[in-house]
């Protein structure tokens, strides 16, 4: 596969998932908001704004972190190139210029999805129709690829993308969270256990928490996030389809590496996979994530090192 075909499709894959992720977020925040006092609403938005990377560029633009400024940033705005709508359109882009690399009906769900948040935005339409629309989009994404794409090294640039991308999220989620809510100012109890909640529903993992358990505990939370094998947005998991996919692109074999990324790759699962959270807890939560989260752009480093860079001739 041409290096550059590779490289479209890899951030097809991280672009979608992006854009899903931050609609996640912010429409948790959103609902959380409404079943909270009005004078909570800085824990719910300016954490966020963290969570995204883009906490320098937002506070150059707006003066507090409100509901209104976070969803003009996060959601349209054209000055943040991870904005969703940025996000979409540079995975339509990708996929525009590999229209023949991939199906009809996969080009035809992100150019939808493209010109309905176009619609939703002219529209001036709420943030929780908006980012209800990009929910639906990514979940229709999936099935789309899953449904007509073939199992070649295509897709699993595509499954690589989509989940680096998510293991960083999830691990920037927790961090940033447990920070706020453990280490930060005090909270009351039950404004505490609504911000839990909260973590829990950005990655989908609300109703299956509660299957397992009864009370919202952090040190449970951040179990299930990181070390859960079962969960797909938990790190853990994310980094095994990783690892999976990696393996597929070069051909190795378990317990072998071809690159730097499939090594750093497999460490860090492995870590994750016989590391207890008692153990994290006792080295430090922070120091942990912040070590994994780097692992996460080294580990994207080296596949465009390795996979995405493409000699030009002059």
């Amino acid at each position: 596969m041409l290096s550059r075909i590779a490289d479209s499709i890899f951030w097809i894959g991280r672009y979608m998932e992006r854009a899903d992720n931050t609609a996640r977020i912010l429409d948790v925040n959103y609902h959380m908001l409404l079943e909270q006092p009005a004078d909570t609403y800085k824990l719910r938005w300016d954490p966020l704004i963290t969570i995204t990377g883009e906490r320098a560029r937002f506070y150059t633009r707006y003066e507090e972190a409100n509901a209104r400024a976070a969803f003009d940033f996060l959601g349209y705005s054209e000055d943040n190139p991870n904005s969703i709508g940025q996000c979409i359109i540079s995975a339509r882009e990708n996929a525009r210029t590999i229209r023949d690399r991939i199906s009809r009906e996969l080009w035809e769900d992100i150019n939808g999805l493209y010109h309905k948040i176009n619609k939703l935005r002219d529209n001036d339409e709420d943030l929780s129709r908006f980012c209800d629309a990009v929910k639906k989009g990514g979940h229709r994404f999936h099935g789309v690829c899953d449904a007509t794409l073939p199992r070649d090294e295509g897709w699993h640039f595509l499954q690589a993308g989509c989940a680096l991308e998510r293991a960083e999220m999830t691990a920037r989620i927790l961090d940033v969270h447990y920070h706020q809510l453990l280490e930060g100012p005090e909270i009351l109890n039950e404004a505490r256990s609504h911000a839990w909640m909260a973590v829990l529903k950005s990655v989908a993992a609300y109703e299956f928490y509660k299957r397992q358990y009864t009370q919202i505990e952090p040190e449970k939370v951040a179990e299930l996030l990181l070390l859960d094998a079962r969960h797909p947005r938990s790190v853990r998991f994310t980094l095994g389809i990783l690892q999976n996919s990696l393996y597929a692109i070069s051909g190795s074999v378990p317990g072998t590496y071809a690159n730097e990324a499939e090594r750093l790759t497999s460490r860090a699962h492995e870590r994750l996979t016989y590391d207890s959270i008692s153990e994290i807890f006792a080295g430090g939560l922070h120091n942990y994530l912040e070590d994994l989260l780097e692992t996460c752009r080294t580990i994207g480093a080296q596949i465009t090192q390795t996979y995405l860079y493409y000699a030009v001739v002059a």
